[in-house]
């Protein structure tokens, strides 16, 4: 009688435990012999006792139960929870009763045809091994509708079924995609300043185009277009429209069109210009020095992008005066009643601060001094922005790195600051191998092995190889280019060069060596020494005079140079100039002659990443001392680095055969349109005009002195990029004066750069 009364105790205690009250028992206090989990499979027994409190031989409480089936539901795995108390011979047990929220079995997607799954499930919450909850079926249907819409599928419908087992729920989501929704036309209302292609061309979102189908273009996406009210608010700030209100578009889908009309509301406003602008200079820079330095006039419309550029250049003003820290700040006023703003620039300069340490990072291979000698920064010395810019523009012209960081932050002194550099090295060894096809040279094989920076030091050694019909070319070259870390560079060539010009066979042996020094930040002179032995033959008899005839002659040679060189990147340059003038004096001993030649290029941005490109280059030679140019001296011209769509045989002079004979004059002219589609990869379009000038038995089309109505023309296309072996270059040029027994036009290809 007493052990039935004892269950029937136990089980009113469970019972109440069911009621808000979590436990009721006359035995509060009771010591507790033992803790039972009972319904628990996937979540660990061990897991669920770590936040239960009542534990064997601690006295039982309905304080301490209710807190601990509290935490319990704090793991967010159980959906109810339970607890009984039983005597035993033993003792007093407590058991917990569990039931787990089921989780997440199968995720099954079906229909998808047009978006990847794993997109899909990027999205969505719903993840195997996951607990499940009835919201995530709502969110994953929402997040799946909203990927569809943002590809342009606005008629996408997705249904999600769920199945459970054993405490495992698996779902299957169901798709119908539809077909793609395209934006039809984008209109604006409102706008009287501006027309409405004018404003769409200030959009990321676009209407549907004939190549659609290609780029994808003419989906709406909400977000993008988001972006878009504030490029065309921007656009309107930057033409003095300082009220310009862009109000929420109305999107029109029509669905038996399946197309969309957007239509975008603005308010434009008064134009504001500027009445007057108040600049506070100091000591460190004067207000006349920033007037001349900034775009923003009085009279000028106010230009909300042109100011923020302002802003920046008042900064370097004051950032090459070691004002590191110097803040220019705009306040405006805007005037309603005569639509114009008063504008006042205001200069906190801080204090001059210092170069504290310079550190290097990400080095490897390359040495640290050889990285520091491009500074024009060094520790100790006034700071100055500009010189910070070089010196980042230098380390890439090096052509050792992927990726050239540098960031300041405040040394250990308030005066100082240091400068932390951070470089990813590339692969400066290299092997290639390459072919390609001339109707001249017909296959042309190259091969070479070169490393640009010999032990981490800076120095490059190559050794190179090119094989055609016409040529066997050899070079052997080594350039230290900061002699014991100085301004003074040395280089050392040898070469061997057999080529067929046609009109006869040339077989060159010889070295040389070089010496050049900076002589400012862009300007460098150089001085070079060559010597050649030179054996011509294959030239007929008929051909022979006295500059162009068999023979072995010796040329002894020195080359002064001036380079100038402010381009921002020498491998993809988007601006800056290079100037080239040099002279060669050949008679040191064997034959006498002059050579002397000017080189421009000029880059510069146009719209966009639209970058143009303009080089140029006159050449003359002359023999002296009773002697002609020799024929292997005479220019050439025809090809990917001089003028494109043509060969050697097409250009300048010839003999009674009609092969090139070369010439003592030539003229290049060369226009480019770049876009760089990526750092290492651009493609152009081109219009070239040249020719070799001089006497021969056919000059039908040249002259014998420069004359500037007698030059051959091309146009065409090609691509440029940075591969593992170097820069190379593939072009097509068509003749735009094309002569009988020509062809129409040429591909070539190259290795190395432009210019």
């Amino acid at each position: 009688m007493l052990k039935k009364a004892h269950i029937f105790f136990a089980a009113l205690i469970g019972f109440a435990l069911l009621v808000p009250a979590p436990f009721v028992s006359a035995q509060e206090g009771e010591n507790i012999q033992s803790v039972k989990i009972q319904g628990n499979k996937r979540i660990d027994e061990s897991t669920i006792l770590y936040y239960i409190k009542s534990k064997p031989g601690t006295a039982l409480s309905k304080k301490q139960i209710r807190e601990d089936i509290e935490q319990i539901y704090s793991l967010g795995q159980f959906k109810d929870i339970r607890v009984e108390t039983r005597e035993t011979l033993k003792g007093l047990e407590v058991e917990f009763f569990v039931e787990e929220i089921p989780s997440i079995g199968d995720v099954e997607i079906a229909g998808n045809d047009k978006v990847d799954a794993n997109d899909i499930r990027e999205k969505i919450g719903l993840k195997r091994g996951a607990t499940f909850n009835d919201h995530l079926i709502l969110e994953s249907n929402e997040e799946v509708l909203k990927l569809y819409h943002e590809k342009g599928y606005f008629f996408a419908q997705v249904d999600i079924d769920q199945s459970s087992k054993e405490n495992l729920v698996n779902v299957t989501i169901r798709i119908k995609e539809g077909e793609k929704v395209k934006i039809e036309k984008i209109r604006f209302s409102g706008n009287k300043a501006f027309p409405d292609k004018e404003l769409r061309g200030q959009m990321e979102t676009q209407e549907r185009s004939w190549y659609s189908f290609v780029d994808d273009s003419g989906v709406y996406q909400k977000d993008i277009l988001k972006l878009d009210m504030f490029r065309v608010e921007g656009f309107y700030h930057d033409h003095g429209y300082l009220r310009i209100k862009v109000l929420e578009p109305r999107i029109d889908i029509n669905k038996k069109a399946r197309e969309v009309h957007i239509t975008i509301p603005v308010e434009e406003g008064p134009q504001f210009r500027v009445k007057t602008l108040k600049l506070s200079g100091d000591d460190a820079v004067s207000p006349d020095e920033i007037q001349k330095s900034i775009q923003t006039k009085v009279g000028d419309i106010y230009n909300v992008s042109q100011l923020r550029q302002d802003i920046l250049t008042i900064a370097d003003l004051y950032s090459q005066k070691g004002y590191a820290y110097a803040d220019a700040n705009p306040v405006s006023k805007l005037n309603d009643e005569d639509r114009t703003v008063d504008l006042s620039i205001e200069v906190d300069k801080g204090k001059k601060v210092y170069v504290g340490n310079i550190e290097i990072l990400g080095n490897i291979k390359t040495r640290d001094n050889v990285i520091r000698r491009e500074f024009r920064l060094k520790e100790g010395e006034l700071f100055d922005g500009s010189k910070l810019k070089r010196s980042k523009q230098r380390l890439n012209n090096l052509n050792f790195f992927e990726d050239v960081k540098i960031d300041t932050h405040r040394g250990q002194d308030p005066d100082l600051i240091d400068v932390l550099t951070t470089v990813t090295e590339r692969p400066t060894g290299s092997f290639s191998v390459g072919a390609g096809f001339s109707s001249v040279e017909n296959l042309i094989f190259n091969t070479s092995i070169a490393q640009d920076n010999l032990f981490g030091n800076g120095q490059r050694l190559s050794l190179s190889a090119q094989l055609s019909s016409i040529r066997s070319d050899f070079n052997l070259n080594f350039t230290e280019p900061r002699l014991f870390d100085s301004e003074i560079s040395l280089g050392v060539d040898a070469f061997n060069a057999d080529q067929d010009f046609l009109s006869f066979d040339s077989q060159s042996t010889g070295g040389g060596i070089r010496l050049g020094k900076n002589i400012s930040e862009y300007d460098s002179v150089g001085l070079r020494y060559r010597f050649d032995n030179v054996e011509v033959s294959g030239v007929a008899a008929a051909d022979e005079t006295e500059f162009f005839k068999n023979e072995t002659r010796v040329t002894s040679r020195i080359a002064p140079t001036y380079v100038h060189d402010s381009r921002d990147n020498f491998l993809n340059p988007s601006k800056g100039w290079r100037h080239v003038v040099g002279f060669e004096l050949a008679g040191l001993g064997g034959a006498k002659f002059t050579k002397s030649v000017y080189e421009v290029t000029y880059y510069h941005p146009l719209w966009g990443k639209l970058v143009g490109a303009a080089h140029g280059r006159v050449n003359y030679a002359d023999g002296y001392g009773g002697e002609d140019v020799p024929g292997f001296e005479r220019y050439f011209m025809g090809g990917p680095t001089s003028l494109r769509g043509f060969t050697i045989e097409d250009v300048g002079p010839k003999d009674s055969d009609g092969d090139p004979i070369g010439g003592n004059k030539s003229l290049l002219i060369n226009l480019e349109l770049q876009y760089p589609f990526t750092k290492s990869f651009r493609g152009f379009v081109f219009y070239d005009r040249g020719n070799i000038y001089g006497s021969g038995f056919n000059t039908k089309t040249t002259a014998k002195n420069f004359d500037l109505t007698e030059m051959r023309s091309s146009v065409g296309a090609g691509i440029r990029f940075i591969s593992p072996f170097g820069p190379l270059g593939f072009a097509y040029g068509i003749k735009l004066d094309k002569e009988t027994g020509e062809e129409a036009a040429e591909f070539h290809f190259s290795a190395g750069s432009a210019f």
